[in-house]
């Protein structure tokens, strides 16, 4: 089944599952592995039903059509059924990162105005504050908790079909994972969401029968294949938290067709395998985004799949699909060993424009590195309540994403660092991550970042903070490594030894706190 990347008829998520609960009533739709008492499955009339009676509930709250509610659950029936019961009443789905702390979630309850939270006894256990936000009405999803009201238990009547809303409204706020400032709400609308579930359709080669195996978090990038594998009459089979032994087996016992998955955890999938390992015909593909993949990864997993793999490069701001390195990327690229298409992003998919543009905002030559900016029909409606943030980054029509890369022959990106992360040593330019993919193919590197800091004669100094792989620590042999693949300014002028590397709770690398660390010993 192929859908064209422009939806022909743009519908609320709520309003897929109604038809697809008519089309597929007694099917399994949603499998939640870690519900108390054991895994719990709904089928489509099921999910639809909770649906149906938390959008009676919140109106009965109260809530009106375009109020914001917020989502602090895990990967949970609850979560599916509360983000599809909140589009159901016309409502904007603010989904909160189960990772952050109370700070965060207070800025962004704050921000997006948010009317509603629901949550577990648990996060409030352990943030009571959220439950004081002025204004803000708690809900729990499990157990009572004083002073809110449970979610099973909400009065209203439930509604019969989901309350249509202009396509172009927002439907939406995803808080972007940005390392440094306060995180901003991109607004994506139904007409958004549509565009993404059929791009994945399409990319994906998905089809009727497709069993998603919902490992990351819900709340980001596996959230995106949640509204195409409803279309297809699906099923989804959640888990709260990762484990490569137990997804193993989840593969195994459910047939999973597809799953979505951060570099990291493809890597942890990998370490889990037994010799020999080889992934289940069943296993139509594992598709993956969110940050660059090693090179020894990439080749281990495009040998352990038989090269059933996927990398996509977007943004929140226009998530998940400018690009695509499909399956026969893949296997050329484990193939033949001069090619250089491990290192790609794939290719720029038809019906997105995307182009390089250097500092002038001229169009960069061929080869040239500039920032990649892009126009696709899923591009956000722009920040909630940030209009000059949005009028840079929606400058002259284009998405200006403050990722630097280049085109090469056949129109395949690479990316060669965030524009903010550039270094400029001796009046030379240095892309951060081209250093660090040299770094991370060396035997006593287990996890690399590359900064600039502060230097008397070259302005900035090239600096490696690494995580050693083992014991050896020697800075010498790093250095004498990267002379015989980087130019010589490219080359780290300092390396310095980390147990770990700090991130955020999305996983990208804090680079503005090892330049403020490394910064006062340079």
């Amino acid at each position: 089944m192929s859908i064209p990347a422009q939806p022909r008829t743009v519908v609320t998520a709520a309003q897929t599952l109604w038809d697809s609960a008519a089309r597929f009533a007694t099917q399994p739709c949603v499998t939640d592995l870690d519900a108390p008492g054991g895994p719990q499955t709904l089928s489509y009339s099921e999910l639809t039903d909770r649906a149906a009676r938390i959008a009676g509930g919140l109106a009965g709250l109260g809530a009106e059509p375009g109020d914001r509610v917020a989502l602090l659950l895990p990967n949970s029936i609850a979560y599916v059924a509360s983000f599809l019961g909140a589009a159901a009443a016309g409502l904007v789905v603010v989904p909160l990162n189960i990772r952050l702390i109370s700070s965060d979630y207070q800025h962004m309850l704050t921000d997006s105005g948010s009317r509603i939270l629901v949550t577990t006894s648990e996060f409030l256990q352990r943030m009571p504050e959220l439950a004081g936000l002025p204004g803000l009405t708690v809900i729990t999803a499990d157990a009572d908790s004083p002073g809110c009201q449970p979610l099973d238990q909400l009065e209203g009547e439930s509604l019969t079909e989901p309350l249509g809303r202009d396509p172009s409204a927002p439907a939406s706020l995803m808080y972007t994972s940005g390392t440094t400032g306060l995180p901003k709400a991109v607004i994506l609308s139904d007409r958004s969401w549509a565009a993404i579930a059929d791009r994945a359709i399409s990319v994906l080669r998905m089809t009727d029968g497709e069993v998603t195996l919902h490992a990351a978090p819900l709340t980001h990038g596996a959230g995106f294949l949640l509204l195409p594998t409803l279309m297809l009459g699906g099923h989804n089979v959640l888990c709260r938290s990762f484990s490569g032994e137990e997804a193993l087996d989840i593969i195994d016992q459910y047939g999973v067709t597809g799953t979505f998955l951060v570099p990291s955890m493809i890597r942890m999938l990998l370490d889990a395998t037994p010799a020999g390992w080889r992934a289940p015909a069943t296993l139509r593909r594992v598709y993956y985004a969110g940050s660059p993949i090693d090179p020894a990864t990439f080749r281990e997993a495009t040998e352990a799949f038989d090269g059933r793999l996927v990398q996509s490069f977007a943004q929140m701001e226009s998530p998940m699909f400018f690009t695509v390195l499909d399956e026969d990327g893949h296997r050329r690229a484990v193939q033949d060993a001069g090619s250089s298409l491990s290192r790609s992003a794939g290719r720029v998919l038809p019906g997105v424009q995307l182009r390089i543009v250097g500092d002038d905002g001229q169009e960069a030559a061929p080869g040239e590195p500039g920032e990649i900016v892009a126009r696709a029909p899923q591009t956000m409606n722009g920040y909630w309540n940030r209009p000059e943030a949005t009028a840079l980054a929606l400058a002259d029509g284009w998405l200006h994403t403050g990722d630097v890369g280049y085109l090469h022959e056949a129109d395949y990106l690479y990316i060669v660092d965030r524009k903010k992360d550039m270094i400029v040593t001796g009046g030379s330019n240095v892309y951060a991550r081209e250093v660090e993919e040299v770094l991370l193919e060396l035997p006593q590197v287990k996890d690399a970042a590359v900064i600039g800091t502060p230097h008397r004669i070259w302005g900035e100094a090239v600096t490696a903070v690494l995580v050693p792989a083992g014991a050896e620590r020697d800075a010498g042999k790093v250095v004498t490594a990267c002379r015989a693949k980087l130019a010589g300014y490219r080359v780290p002028k300092r390396v310095e030894w980390v147990d770990s590397l700090p991130r955020n709770a999305y996983g990208k690398v804090l680079k503005q706190q090892l330049r403020e660390q490394f910064s006062v010993d340079a």
